[in-house]
């Protein structure tokens, strides 16, 4: 039991390769080859260790179509390994994203390069070796991830913020999961992780009925950790946020963050072994040695993220 971070780790590498299989069929070669485009854009803080990945196709309110999840994936797999502390994902103009290119499920989306429509069972490989794990890699990586939602929520845009760790949204902002309007069910974790936020009631009051609701409902619902007028606020408001964030040790954070997923639903003796075992680990860290030194001497600890 007290090796469960480990084996997560090796869970995910695992899931990671079998997402390269898809490089192996013939369906799937070109979609996985694509190179990074100006769909996401990934944008670093001159002044703060924040890095944002910004979802740009803005023409068509930021559908998720083929082109714009390889981008999504290569985005996050940069930022996972640039010296950033936290992460922003959110989308241009007044929209965060629509939702799913329907397009794309029907093979009818024209700016794509890929037009195979997805029928079981490539649709069950695509989704459950490629498509679901970069939400999961949002999820599970070590920096912390913050949505900005300065619009229209929809869908696997919605499923999107909720993969990450913190959601702050303009109040004009919308959100629903329609896809039980078009005969289908949120695939990418909405149905578990919006039931963590919301409860199980809720939960299915928002997919089933497919309604649409405004910030303050999300807010009231804990969707959201808070709620800005406008954008300079909910920039002032996820800066400010982020800069506590970024105090904090980053070994602390990144452990913290891991651990308080997998105790998630657990009872207190399994979440006391996870934490006997992280901090038998962090207590041996350079950081925990600033810190402590640090706090002692009343001064703004140098972290060393070892």
């Amino acid at each position: 039991m007290i090796f469960i971070l480990l084996l997560e780790i090796i869970r995910i590498k695992k899931l990671n390769k079998l997402r390269e299989k898809l490089v192996n069929i013939k369906n799937f070669k070109k979609f996985q080859l694509i190179k990074m485009s100006d769909i996401v854009l990934i944008e670093k803080n001159e002044e703060k260790p924040i890095t944002t990945i910004k979802l740009n196709r803005l023409n068509k309110k930021n559908a998720l179509n083929y082109e714009m999840f390889v981008a999504l994936d290569k985005a996050i797999d940069e930022v996972e390994k640039d010296k950033s502390r936290v992460v922003i994902i959110t989308g241009g103009e007044n929209t965060f994203s629509a939702g799913i290119d329907l397009k794309m499920l029907t093979g009818q989306d024209k700016s794509s390069d890929f037009k195979t429509p997805l029928r079981p069972p490539n649709f069950r490989y695509f989704l459950n070796t490629w498509l679901q794990p970069i939400y999961t890699k949002i999820e599970t990586m070590e920096k912390p991830v913050i949505a900005r939602i300065n619009g229209y929520c929809f869908g696997a845009g919605f499923e999107l913020a909720l993969a990450c760790d913190f959601r702050f949204a303009i109040e004009n902002a919308s959100f629903t999961m329609p896809e039980s309007k078009v005969g289908i069910i949120t695939d990418v974790g909405g149905t578990i992780r919006l039931v963590r936020l919301v409860g199980i009631t809720n939960a299915k009051d928002i997919i089933l009925t497919g309604r649409t609701f405004d910030a303050k409902e999300a807010y009231r619902l804990r969707v959201l950790n808070n709620v800005a007028k406008d954008m300079g606020e909910l920039d002032e408001m996820i800066s400010v946020f982020a800069g506590e964030l970024i105090d904090s040790a980053p070994l602390a954070v990144g452990f913290g963050k891991r651990l308080i997923n997998a105790c998630y639903g657990k009872d207190t003796a399994y979440g006391m072994k996870l934490e006997g075992f992280v901090n038998s680990q962090l207590l041996q860290s350079k950081d925990f040695i600033t810190g402590a030194f640090s706090r002692l001497q009343k001064k703004k600890p140098k972290w060393k993220w070892k």
